[in-house]
């Protein structure tokens, strides 16, 4: 019982890392967003992509995961 109780957030969060690192290429949440600020833009990701490097390299990792989030939930409304 116990095993499972620290076993299951255990989980939760490798599966997550992995299902970022599996779409982005990047753990660190700034680079990631980064990527996904790459991708939403009009230019081509790989001309976009240090640009916006530069943008969230100031950011602290904890606006980068604000970012992230607010990017996700407005793709989430889009696709609604």
């Amino acid at each position: 019982m116990i095993r499972a109780l620290v076993m299951t957030p255990l989980l939760l969060i490798v599966l997550c890392v992995g299902g970022v690192y599996a779409a982005y290429g990047e753990v660190d949440p700034c680079r990631v967003l980064a990527v996904e600020q790459a991708r939403t833009s009009a230019a081509p990701t790989g001309l976009a992509e240090p640009f916006t490097r530069i943008g969230t390299s100031q950011m602290s990792s904890t606006e980068c995961v604000r970012g992230l989030l607010g990017s996700w939930r407005e793709r989430i409304a889009h696709a609604l």
